[in-house]
């Protein structure tokens, strides 16, 4: 049976590589694209996001509605979903 220390080690290694992965999908070149539609779209992202933390997804919601509803939005949020699956981020 492992031990508890063991599995504590384990799942402190996952949360560094995935870390790690994380990391280095939010410098990719997409995922810059990704934020300067944002930027573009205007709407208040930061704020949104504030909004959802605080327990009221409903403006982030519509934002992420609208991006996916245009073709480059869809493609980069595509793109970075594959690169997330392949760096083992699921």
């Amino acid at each position: 049976m492992e031990s508890k220390e063991n599995r504590m080690g384990a799942a402190a290694a996952e949360l560094m590589k995935n870390r790690e992965a994380v990391s280095q999908l939010a410098q990719s070149s997409d995922a810059q694209k990704l934020r300067e539609l944002l930027q573009r779209q205007g709407g208040g992202v930061q704020q949104a996001a504030q909004q959802a933390a605080a327990g009221d997804p409903s403006a982030l919601m519509a934002i992420m509605d609208q991006l996916m509803h245009s073709k480059e939005g869809a493609e980069l949020v595509d793109r970075i979903g594959a690169q997330a699956r392949q760096a083992g981020l699921n």
